[in-house]
C-alpha cells in the first residue's frame, strides 16, 4: 500500500535536486588573478588606456596588478577589448607641437589649452574577439597591432614565444608582428 504523504516529499527532493543542477550549470568559472599590461607595436599611434572584459589597465607597457582570467581556457571563450588611443603622439592635429612649460616646471594656460585640444583627438576603439587556447596562465599581454588590430597572450608558453629573446628596442616590435602572424600594414 503506498503511502500518501511520501510523494509530495518525493517530489519536492527532486525539485531541489533540479534547481541545484541548474544553478551549478550557471556557475562562473574558477578564475585566477594575473598581471596584466600592454605591448604597443604601432610606432604611430599610442594606447592611453586599455580593458579586457571590463577590468581595466593602463596603456604604459608596464605590468600592473592584477586582472582575472578564467583558471582554465574553454572553447567558444570571448573577451572585449577596449580601448583608448592617442592617434598623434606629441602632436596635436595639423601637427601642432606643444608649448613650453614654465621655466619653474609649472604649467601655463596655452600647455593646458595644447592638452584639451591633445585628448580631444583620442579614439575609442572597441572588439570582441575569441581568446586564444591557453593551457597555464602567466599574465594577460594584450598586443596591440597595426590597423587596429589586438591579440591577447595568456598562456605562459605562448608568451615566452611571442615575447621572448627579443632584440633592441627598435627590432622587437616588428619581431613581435611577424611572430604573431599579423602584418605590419593595413590591408585594404
Amino acid at each position: 500500500m503506498r503511502h500518501p504523504s511520501l510523494a509530495p516529499q518525493v517530489l519536492l527532493y527532486l525539485l531541489t535536486l533540479l534547481s541545484l543542477g541548474a544553478c551549478e550549470s550557471m556557475a562562473r568559472p574558477a578564475t585566477i588573478g594575473a598581471g596584466a599590461r600592454v605591448v604597443n607595436t604601432m610606432s604611430n599611434a599610442t594606447i592611453v588606456h586599455a580593458s579586457f572584459n571590463g577590468q581595466g589597465m593602463g596603456g604604459g607597457g608596464g605590468e600592473e596588478c592584477c586582472v582575472s582570467v578564467p583558471e582554465k581556457w574553454q572553447p567558444g571563450m570571448m573577451a572585449t577589448i577596449e580601448w583608448t588611443k592617442d592617434p598623434s603622439p606629441d602632436t596635436n592635429p595639423g601637427g601642432i607641437n606643444p608649448p613650453r612649460y614654465n621655466p619653474d616646471g609649472t604649467t601655463t594656460p596655452e600647455v593646458i589649452k595644447w592638452y584639451a585640444i591633445h585628448k580631444a583627438n583620442y579614439t575609442q576603439h572597441s572588439i570582441t574577439i575569441p581568446v586564444p587556447p591557453y593551457q597555464e596562465v602567466g599574465a594577460l599581454v594584450l598586443v596591440f597591432l597595426p590597423c587596429d588590430k589586438v591579440y591577447p597572450l595568456i598562456d605562459t608558453k605562448e608568451l615566452g614565444r611571442v615575447l621572448g629573446n627579443l632584440r633592441g628596442r627598435e627590432d622587437r616590435y616588428p619581431e613581435i608582428i611577424h611572430r604573431l602572424g599579423a602584418s605590419a600594414t593595413c590591408q585594404p
